[in-house]
């Protein structure tokens, strides 16, 4: 009986040493803690200046948001106080992945050409349409936190191989097939940047050549006309010999001797008759 009444009261658990454990919580107290203790320096105060910026900075960045939306759209955006709210109001409704669009760019990037646009032009064109490509397909990332294949850098890698492939099939084939079979025959294939500035470098150099063949141009054929004028007299005319007078310039059918001389002709012989256009 009496060792049933000691188990009943003692509800400790005993060592056999007699020192005695206690398990720890977090809702134990200790003999110090009372209600005046300074658990923090900070105070929370509604009247603090910081509050009072920290609000308007929400202001703020709402305007901008706001601002950035269509007024069409403006309408049916709740108001919110807080821009957080309102940004994951707005992410909500709008981050929807668009397949009808994303079935239209595809096609879009494969028919999208230089034809005879600047470098710069032409991957401004296809890079308007990545970005709008990679809003609506988004690249899927791990989320789970323990991926170790880095699966994301893999994707991120095979994207933009596609967009060297889109970028070189567009070029204009006259003009860089050559660098195009270059690029392609390497292994791997280089970044979207390198191949850009390799492009630009290209442009660059076939726009000297081009300058300096046109310029070329025009002075062999200033010098063929200036060949052909002094071979064809002073004033430029045919280098022909007439039959009758014998001088350069015109030809039998056009000579004076023949069809009379003008009134303007100072030194006509005077046994001739009167000259062509001359009134009586």
């Amino acid at each position: 009986m009496a060792a049933e009444s000691e188990n009943i009261i003692g509800d400790k658990p005993h060592s056999s040493g007699g020192d005695e454990k206690k398990t720890h919580s977090l809702n134990d107290l200790n003999a110090s803690d009372n209600p005046g203790n300074i658990i923090t320096q900070v105070q929370l105060r509604k009247d603090a200046p910081e509050l009072e910026d920290w609000w308007t900075v929400q202001s703020m960045i709402i305007l901008w948001i706001l601002n950035t939306i269509e007024p069409s759209l403006r309408t049916t955006v709740t108001y919110a106080k807080n821009a957080k709210t309102l940004w994951e109001d707005i992410k909500e409704r709008f981050s929807v992945t668009n397949g009808p669009r994303i079935q239209q760019l595809k096609p879009d990037l494969t028919r999208c050409k230089q034809e005879g646009a600047s470098m710069a032009a032409y991957y401004g064109k296809l890079k308007i349409l990545w970005d709008e490509l990679a809003n609506c397909d988004q690249i899927p990332k791990c989320t789970c936190g323990g991926c170790k294949c880095s699966i994301g850098s893999q994707l991120e890698k095979r994207r933009e191989e596609e967009k060297v492939h889109q970028l070189l099939m567009g070029l204009n084939d006259v003009s860089y097939a050559t660098m195009r079979s270059s690029i392609l025959a390497t292994d791997p294939l280089p970044s979207l940047n390198r191949v850009y500035m390799m492009l630009i470098q290209e442009e660059s150099v076939k726009t000297i050549t081009k300058s300096a063949d046109e310029r070329g141009l025009i002075v062999g054929l200033v010098a063929h006309v200036g060949n052909k004028a002094r071979r064809g007299g002073e004033h430029g005319e045919k280098a022909v010999t007439c039959s009758k007078c014998g001088k350069n310039g015109h030809d039998v059918k056009e000579c004076f001797q023949i069809v009379g001389y003008p009134e303007w002709w100072g030194d006509r012989p005077r046994h001739e008759g009167r000259g062509i256009g001359r009134e009586d």
